[in-house]
């Protein structure tokens, strides 16, 4: 009882769009992707029991052809074992070639003997033990046979019958072919007068055996060996073979089977294509979509309709009670429904009504409290503003008395121009705050009379975005910052600095920089500052010795209601910036003239 409880106060705390996300994760897609999961493997097992059919069957397909193969040799091997013609031929002791000749001739014509096999793709060879016979076509002494691999085979077993497929690396007859597939039998069904041995064998040229299996249709890759000999594919179809074998132990998608014909033992290799859910869904894309369709997305929009139909309401509902901050509630302009979240804001309405008649009575006194404390603090800024007007000018001033005992006075009507800039833009300057734009043109002049004073050592570079440039600040207040990276930022250095002022947008943001390259500050002094900058007040500006950049910040955060962040970065020798972020939402901008009017 107590853990319910407990899950009913997490729930209450929940916001509405919440409280859905998890109806709709626990509630329909974690039930419907199960189901789907299981779909989805039910067809994917189907897919494995389809592929290794068709395995089989290719495995089956192989095994019977070269079965076929197999036994038209057996079958032309008993014809001629059984024919006696050929078996008197073979059995007969030749005094002169001429005889045997004659002999051969008549033979191998009557009988039929060359319609046996084809030439063309097949080797018909009889060897025998019979020293009269001369060697030659189908008919050659047995000790031709002494040094081939298959004799060496057949004679150590005690079959009368077998096949062998090898690569012969080192052929009796050079011109015979290497890759080498043979049916081997001995000839037992006539005895023989001279007690002969007498061997059958066929051998079928392996391109033959290779096309007809190219032949057979299957729906998978095929490989088959004889041992360590490959006879299915050749040359580069077989290069990827020894990865089939590595793999046949444990992949799913690779049936082996071992073939036992004629005293020896063919493997033959089915191999599909790995099998993905990726590929299933391809295969099956229709059924896919509409799985997905009917028990996925149609669910999850429908309770989606359904969500946004209450949370919206619901929400429009909370954002209306949210601006009871202001004098007056808004009421609702537009209620749909007629369900009891409508009635609920049409309750709403009505007690704005009679809030907004109770709020006119207080508002003119309240008016007046905000005029006076308005008031006080435009006296505040003021008295701020005049503590910054001569602190400029003695600078300026400065660097015209430095300036004129160093060069003389050859340019000091220039450096006076520069200060009558100086001087008339903040005469003109009737408001506290000015655009960046009028800042711009005070900083530029300042940087020009500090030019004459530093000369090559000191460069700058203003830098400021065009729809930055309407935007209000507090007059004087860049400048200030300006000042800092001069005095205590180039004037400390005797090498060549650089001043950079930059405005930007970046990520919702107004970004103001002053960076210079000048001697910078220890990391515990930037620290110190840049908590004073955020967190400046009246009175600490008061206490001040030297007010300058406090007095900057204090006014950018009364004008922007403490919006405004202050950043700084350096290193002590290189150099330091000053960075000021501001949100866009936050920037006052000047009225044009088209506004105003």
């Amino acid at each position: 009882m107590f853990k319910f409880v407990r899950a009913r106060n997490f729930f209450s705390q929940l916001k509405l769009n919440k409280k859905f996300l998890i109806m709709y994760i626990f509630g329909v897609i974690l039930p419907l992707v199960i189901t789907d999961a299981v779909l989805f493997s039910s067809v994917y097992d189907a897919e494995l029991s389809n592929q290794r059919n068709y395995r089989k069957n290719a495995i089956d397909a192989y095994s019977n052809h070269l079965q076929s193969i197999l036994q038209y040799d057996a079958n032309i091997a008993t014809a001629i074992d059984l024919n006696k013609d050929l078996n008197s031929f073979i059995d007969t002791d030749y005094d002169i070639p001429y005889g045997y000749f004659n002999s051969y001739v008549y033979t191998v014509s009557t009988s039929f003997f060359a319609t046996l096999s084809d030439i063309n793709q097949d080797r018909l060879v009889i060897y025998s033990d019979n020293e009269s016979m001369m060697s030659g076509h189908y008919f050659h002494n047995i000790k031709e046979a002494y040094s081939e691999q298959w004799y060496e085979r057949f004679v150590k077993t005690d079959a009368s019958e077998a096949v062998y497929a090898y690569y012969d690396d080192d052929p009796v007859v050079l011109t015979t072919d290497r890759d080498r597939f043979i049916y081997v039998r001995k000839m037992e069904n006539a005895k023989s007068a001279l007690k002969l041995t007498r061997i059958i064998t066929i051998e079928h040229k392996m391109t033959r055996i290779y096309d007809e299996l190219k032949e057979i249709p299957t729906n998978c890759k095929m490989y088959l060996t004889c041992g360590d000999y490959v006879i299915y594919p050749t040359g580069k179809d077989a290069e990827d073979f020894q990865q089939v074998v590595t793999k046949s132990s444990f992949s799913p998608y690779i049936t082996v089977e071992n073939v036992n014909m004629y005293d020896n033992t063919f493997t033959i290799y089915a191999v599909t294509e790995d099998l993905t859910i990726l590929k299933v869904v391809r295969e099956h894309i229709l059924i896919t979509v509409l799985i997905i369709l009917f028990t996925l997305i149609l669910p999850i929009l429908l309770l989606k309709l359904l969500e946004r139909s209450i949370t919206d309401r619901i929400t429009i509902l909370g954002k209306a009670f949210g601006e009871g901050g202001s004098e007056y509630f808004q009421p609702i302009k537009e209620i749909n429904g007629s369900d009891e979240i409508s009635e609920l804001m049409h309750n709403y309405n009505r007690i704005v009504e009679i809030n907004n008649e109770l709020t006119n009575t207080i508002y003119k006194d309240k008016l007046r409290e905000q005029e006076s404390d308005l008031a006080r603090k435009n006296a505040e800024l003021l008295a701020l503003q005049s503590q910054i007007n001569p602190h400029f000018l003695f600078n300026a001033l400065e660097s015209i008395r430095m300036h004129s005992i160093l060069k003389g006075e050859n340019e000091t009507a220039e450096m006076v121009q520069r200060l009558a800039v100086m001087e008339r833009q903040n005469v003109e300057w009737h408001e506290d705050s000015v655009t960046i734009a009028e800042e711009e043109g005070f900083i530029e002049a300042y940087l020009q009379l500090q030019s004459y004073r530093f000369g090559d050592r000191i460069s700058f570079d203003i830098d400021i975005d065009d729809d930055c440039k309407n935007i209000l600040i507090p007059k004087l207040t860049m400048v200030t910052f300006v000042e800092n990276a001069c005095i205590h930022g180039i004037e400390s250095k005797a090498s060549q600095g650089w001043i950079f002022v930059r405005v930007y947008k970046e990520e919702g943001n107004i970004i103001f920089e002053v960076e210079d390259t000048g001697d910078g500050m220890e990391v515990k002094d930037v620290v110190q500052l840049k908590n004073k900058m955020n967190s400046v007040t009246i009175d600490a500006v008061k206490k001040a010795k030297h007010v300058g950049i406090l007095n900057a910040c204090l006014r950018i955060k009364m004008m922007y209601k403490d919006a405004a962040k202050f950043t700084i970065e350096s290193e002590k020798g290189i150099g330091m910036t000053v960075i000021i972020t501001i949100p866009e939402d936050k920037i006052i901008r000047a009225q044009t003239e088209v506004e105003n009017a």
